[in-house]
């Protein structure tokens, strides 16, 4: 019964993301067949279809965006494991495993430097 209380925690704690995106994927999902029914209700009108159609705004894909949430997301996954006070594999500490956020903050300076070269004009052959 000891077990319960430590994967019941960490699973409540990362099923709440999972639901989130579940949402937010719900609701784009919604506005779309919103959007595709009123473009085919203007189809069978008649009527011209204007040129500018409303649709999704789309961002272009940004370089400091990908890199502040890689930083974010290692940092954040290193001093999770560091502070967790749970064990696996014969009582070692869940602690020693803080390595693995170093590759998403890798990713993250990676990112973060090609946003940086690009804005300055340079990286490019």
């Amino acid at each position: 019964m000891e077990f319960l209380p430590m994967l019941l925690i960490p699973g409540v704690v990362l099923l709440a993301p999972v639901l989130l995106t579940a949402l937010v994927l719900r609701y784009r999902r919604a506005r779309a067949e919103m959007r595709y029914e009123f473009l085919l209700k203007l189809a069978q009108s008649g009527v011209a279809v204007p040129p500018m159609l409303p649709g999704e705004a789309t961002q272009p894909p940004s370089d400091l965006r990908r890199a502040l949430v890689l930083l974010a997301g290692g940092i954040g996954l290193s001093l999770t494991l560091l502070v967790l006070p749970l064990h696996y594999h014969v009582g070692r500490p869940l602690a020693e495993l803080w390595g693995l956020g170093l590759l998403p903050m890798a990713l993250g300076l990676g990112y973060l430097t090609h946003w940086f070269l690009s804005r300055r004009g340079g990286g490019h052959g």
